[in-house]
């Protein structure tokens, strides 16, 4: 399906005043391929020249750094305020219309399939008028008059013996045509659909109490036999080519039909509609109230069974299978009317069928019992009530949009479980529905007429699931600011890895079924609904409120079968566990229950736990029944306490059979050289929390220093001080590339800094001698000058590198109030070198004030979101493995990886690593960055702000402040629409710039990145993540590559704080002191690279793995991809810069000499190249 956005013309956001104009909405227009276009007009003519790229990154950058005015300050009433939010509501109501109205156009059904299968139905109505009848057949007269080769009665289970009724066929009463189709809701998908078509019995076939032990079911078998057995000659003789098969309607085993699929012929007189993709179910139903509906409510008992037991138990699924076969046409005049009288009734249905595919929902028992039939049905009964008083929820005048936004938020804050909407489907009745809070523990829309609860096929387990979406869309619809239209109708959103945070797959062993008895069978009607509902009950008293939603399905094959079968043969117990965690409460240790005094709560708290159940005293003084569990290596706690109970519940050893990838990730992560290693659970942070700590000690120790100037603050600026290093930070591991953590200094006001750059870095290195004296003279720590390189043409850059007692290593540079005007003043008087200035610029603000606005921003959301910091490190590693890392700041990677938390939809915010993974490639994979920039809101929660009440108004990317960003990435795009120059956009309330970060990427890694995380996506969704497709994931992938070089340096896995694998951590030394000198320890491999790119990186892009000491054994290679242009022929000339060789047929011309590049680059690589392989 293509993606659309609305381009809108005239929308100005000026930084200066704050006003946006919104003018004129552009059409929406679409390219051939179904890609999304902007359909965008000129500027107006009064606007200034717009300046090269390099001056945007400027005044992007000044944006960023530049102070609110006076007016910007003033404070706006909260009246001021709920007036630009409902402007901004309403603006985005209009928008959605016309986004909705574009996409309902493109989902019609084509005019031409529409009237090819109008024709099919109009010859197969004519051929069940020709099946014959036939009248008062016995069991055995019945069943003998099939072939058995051919058709089997499709008789439901239990299968009849002995029967004292007969089986008759007469033409039926009606055919109607009912579902989407009739109803002209249906849309079009590309994996087909179908079209129900709804033959009703006679009425003279029934009897008062058929309806009791199968009886009418058992008749309606026979009746959909014998209209099977004629159909097949019927559609053959009359040029009909069809294949005809049973197929379970809603995966209802009760409720077998008849499935109608064309075959493609070469006869030109066939009828066939293979093209259309439609296939027909032709529904044998009952007589609208044949039955007393009384005798089939949900309460009462229909199936008559020999039990021990005083009252037999009710028969729900029964019942309301038996009341839903009599309603087909009932409820399509019911629809029908209510389409009559709401305009948008349609378009809404469409756009509900539409959000409940993309995630996953379906009127079919395994894909919630919740689809487009439960939609239009809520939405009609909404029209006429819905309120705790019968006061209406819709009106009929709404738009699509507010249809559609007014039921997604009933169903998001009316909980139908614990209690129940009551409804009168009987036309021209006008009774409202009314909500009753005190319901029925079974998710109920109950219809008073009919007596059908509506949502007889979901379960508790699956009405949450709706709940929480619904929830998640209506903050989505909520949201002023962002355009979310892709997220909630465009984007599938059912993959489970990424729908839930822990995914199993367990394996139910035959003897299993030996629990389902007669009870059983009557209550839950099948097997499968009896196990999914036990399972539910085990795992929710379980997990309690680590698990905010339990999912479980049967991984069915196909409900499908021959005519020649009376069911099924290819039973699945295959079972699929989604589990939703709650973050805050998932890793505990303890599950506390009922105090000791609770004696009757206590006894059930015993009886769940068995002999783990135990009594502890806690630190507030009370005595609690509680479980104590322990980490078991990398295996979450909630794995570990799934698998006790269904042990202890289920089966005994069915953990055995229990398949969860979610340790397999995790065990990914390496695993540090540290004492407590083996107990950390992953979303643990302490050994970061011990490198701040050495931080706030060593802050304490500056500030008391005896200095010329006062010290006004010491600022954390690296990825390990924001709980994001790849590797966790273990004392004195002086390989860690991670390993000095950078900091800015910055000392009180003063005028007596020098105004000109050189003399102040002069100035700014005598403070850091000063202090490097002091250090090592009156304290423990000890540290050296070293130069710094990072801001390009700025030579006397110099930085303080301290080792701290704890085993830490901080490394000081020194801000002032001048440095950043003196660079904004060299940017003003640069004339022709003004894009190199600009340049420097960049670097300067990105290493002294960005990465001090990104290490606060992320270190607060790291603490908020407990599974972000673990996400981002196991991201890191992947891009290491793929030798991708080297070409990235830790910055752009740690933005990359908040896009899942700050913005996940069309999913939600993950609370496992794996879920986290998965959602970063699934973003990279679909992130069209030449058309679409990221812009992250970096705030603490994703819920609208009213919602939130320690997120202030302030916090959250406004509008004007979203516009000024797309802007930025307009006018980037504007000279630069195929992204050669700049790749990525990802803005942000700390970067309007866009670019602060990713300005030194270049355009084929970027597109590397996009290539890997497709093909990792790919394997992941098609074949699932075994040990050997994860280990497929960090395999490198070399064969791209122009050349390999494998080198190989000293082992340095444990100087890298890493616990070297398949080892024993008392057989490793720990790491307790500094060497004498710490260079040696360094990876000579990263040197060896660095001096490639200094001699080489004109021609050669150079990769290879940041962290050398992650592989087992010190190796790791070196890859090369040769630019482009540099391989062409070239005039000769002194100034080439590489090493080159003149083309034989041409005497002025030369080209690259590649055995020459790669003699250099072994004699620079001395002892560390192996071999070089080149790709010939």
């Amino acid at each position: 399906m293509a993606k659309r956005r609305l381009s809108e013309d005239g929308v100005e956001a000026r930084a200066e005043t704050g006003d946006i104009e919104e003018n004129d909405f552009t059409q929406f227009e679409e390219n051939e391929n179904g890609s999304r276009e902007v359909d965008s007009e000129e500027e107006d003519d009064d606007d200034e020249d717009e300046e090269d790229e390099d001056e945007q990154v400027v005044d992007a950058a000044k944006t960023h750094t530049g102070r609110p005015t006076k007016k910007q300050k003033k404070q706006l009433s909260a009246q001021d305020i709920q007036v630009a939010r409902e402007t901004a509501e309403l603006f985005k109501s209009n928008i959605f219309k016309l986004q909705i109205d574009e996409l309902i156009k493109e989902v019609r059904i084509k005019d031409a399939h529409v009237a090819k299968i109008e024709k099919v139905l109009h010859r197969l109505h004519d051929l069940i008028a020709k099946v014959p009848t036939v009248e008062n057949l016995t069991l055995q007269q019945a069943e003998h008059q099939f072939n058995s080769k051919k058709v089997v009665i499709p008789f439901p289970d239990p299968k009849p013996t002995k029967l004292n009724y007969t089986f008759s066929y007469l033409p039926p009463e009606e055919v109607s045509l009912v579902g989407s189709f009739g109803l002209k809701t249906g849309i079009y998908q590309s994996q087909g659909s179908s079209i129900d078509v709804a033959l009703t019995m006679p009425k003279e076939l029934f009897q008062a109490k058929d309806y009791l032990n199968y009886r009418a079911l058992y008749k309606r078998a026979f009746y959909l036999a014998h209209l099977a057995e004629h159909l097949v000659p019927l559609t053959k003789k009359n040029n009909l080519p069809v294949k005809i098969s049973y197929h379970y309607l809603n995966d209802d085993v009760l409720c077998p039909v008849l499935r109608i699929e064309s075959i493609k012929t070469e006869n030109p007189d066939d009828l066939s509609f293979h093209k259309t993709k439609f296939t027909i179910n032709l529904i044998v139903a009952f007589p609208f109230g044949v039955f007393d509906s009384k005798k089939l409510l949900p309460d009462k008992n229909s199936i008559r069974v020999q039990s021990d037991a005083d009252e037999l138990p009710p028969t729900p699924f029964y019942n309301s299978s038996i009341i839903s076969m009599s309603a087909y046409g009932y409820y399509l005049k019911y629809l029908y009317t209510n389409k009559k009288s709401t305009e948008a009734f349609k378009d809404a249905c469409k756009m509900g069928r539409l959000w409940l595919q993309q995630r996953g929902f379906g009127s079919s028992i395994n894909k919630g019992g919740f689809g487009h039939f439960e939609f239009a049905i809520l939405m009609s009964a909404l029209l006429s009530g819905g309120g705790l008083s019968g006061n209406k929820t819709l009106l009929h005048g709404f738009s699509s949009y507010q249809l559609f936004k007014g039921l997604i938020k009933y169903l998001a804050t009316m909980d139908l479980n614990s209690g129940y909407l009551s409804f009168s489907s009987l036309i021209g009745e006008n009774i409202s529905a009314k909500y009753k809070p005190e319901g029925f523990d079974v998710p109920t829309i109950y219809d008073k007429n009919s007596k059908l609860n509506i949502l007889w096929k979901m379960t508790q387990s699956s009405y949450r699931e709706l709940q929480f979406q619904a929830n998640e869309t209506l903050n989505l619809l909520n949201d002023v600011v962002k355009d979310r239209f892709d997220a909630i109708l465009l984007q599938k959103s059912d993959f489970d890895q990424m729908r839930f945070d822990m995914v199993l797959n367990l394996s139910v062993p035959d003897e299993l079924y030996d629990s389902f008895g007669p009870l059983e069978k009557i209550s839950f009607v099948t097997y499968e609904s009896y196990l999914k509902n036990k399972l539910y009950k085990i795992l929710k008293n379980a997990l309690g409120e680590r698990a905010t939603l339990i999912h479980i399905r049967n991984e069915k094959s196909s409900n499908i079968y021959p005519i020649h079968k009376r069911k099924p043969t290819n039973i699945n117990n295959n079972y699929i566990i989604g589990i939703q965690l709650n973050a805050d409460e998932c890793d505990k240790l303890v599950t506390k229950g009922p105090n000791n005094d609770e004696q009757e709560l206590g006894a059930k708290f015993r009886s769940f736990w068995g002999s783990r159940a135990s009594l502890r005293r806690f630190k507030d003084g009370t005595i609690q029944h509680c479980v104590v569990w322990t980490s078991q290596g990398n295996e979450p706690i909630v794995l570990s306490i799934m698998k006790y109970a269904l042990d202890l519940h289920l089966h005994p050893d069915i953990s055995q059979h229990v398949i969860s990838e979610s340790a397999r990730i995790a065990n990914k992560l390496p695993t540090p050289l540290l004492p407590s290693a083996s107990n950390q659970v992953t979303t643990s942070l302490a050994s970061f929390t011990n490198l701040r700590s050495a931080f706030e000690n060593f802050n304490k120790i500056l500030t008391n220093l005896d200095l010329p100037l006062g010290l006004k603050s010491l600022l954390p600026a690296s990825a390990a001080l924001r709980f994001s290093s790849l590797l966790q930070p273990v004392p004195f591991a002086t390989s860690n590339p991670d390993f000095w953590n950078e900091l800015i200094l910055q000392f009180e006001t003063s005028t007596r800094w020098p105004d000109e750059i050189s003399a102040l870095e002069k100035t700014k290195t005598a403070f850091l001698l000063k202090i490097s004296e002091i250090l090592n003279s009156e304290t423990t720590y000890k540290s050296f000058i070293t130069k710094d390189s990072t801001v390009t043409f700025n030579e006397d850059i110099t930085l303080l590198n301290v080792l701290t007692p704890e085993g830490y290593g901080f490394r000081l540079r020194v801000l002032t109030e001048r440095d950043e005007v003196l660079y904004l003043r060299a940017v003003a008087n640069a004339d022709k070198q003004k894009a190199l200035v600009q340049d420097v610029y960049l670097k300067f603000n990105r290493t002294y004030l960005g990465a001090v606005k990104h290490t606060r921003t992320v270190s607060q959301l790291a603490h908020h979101f407990q599974y972000y910091s673990a996400t981002v490190r196991l991201f890191k590693l992947w891009l290491d493995s793929q030798l991708l890392l080297y070409h990235f700041s830790d910055e752009l990677v740690e933005l990359i990886a908040l896009k899942p938390f700050v913005d996940p939809a069309p999913y939600s915010v993950p609370h496992s690593v794996e879920n986290g993974l998965l959602q970063i490639l699934h973003f990279l994979a679909n992130w069209n960055w030449k058309e679409n920039s990221l812009i992250l809101d970096l705030v603490k929660s994703n819920i609208a702000s009213d919602e939130e009440p320690n997120l202030k108004l302030s916090d959250r990317l406004s509008i004007q402040s979203y516009r000024i960003i797309e802007q930025n990435f307009d006018k980037i795009r504007k000279s630069d629409p195929s992204g050669i120059k700049s790749q990525y956009f990802i803005g942000s309330k700390d970067d309007p710039s866009g670019i602060l970060w990713s300005n030194e990427l270049t355009l084929p890694i970027a597109t590397r990145l996009t290539a890997l995380s497709r093909a990792a996506i790919q394997l992941v969704k098609t074949e699932g993540l075994s040990d050997k497709n994860l280990d497929l994931l960090f395999t490198p992938a070399l064969k791209d590559y122009d050349f390999v070089i494998k080198v190989k340096s000293a082992n340095i896995t444990a100087s890298s704080g890493i616990l070297p694998a398949n080892t024993f951590k008392n057989l490793i030394t720990p790491l307790t002191s500094f060497p004498d000198d710490i260079t040696t320890q360094y990876d000579l491999i990263q040197a060896y690279v660095a001096e490639l790119n200094d001699k080489f990186g004109n021609v050669i892009i150079f990769s290879t793995r940041k962290f050398t000491g992650l592989s087992d054994d010190s190796t790791n290679v070196i890859t090369g991809i040769f630019v482009p242009t540099a391989l062409s022929k070239k005039k000769f000339g002194v100034n080439l810069g590489i090493d080159s060789k003149p083309v034989e047929e041409s005497s002025t011309e030369v080209v690259i000499n590649r055995e020459g590049l790669f003699n250099q680059i072994t004699l620079l690589g001395g002892e560390l190249v192996q071999s070089i392989k080149i790709r010939k």
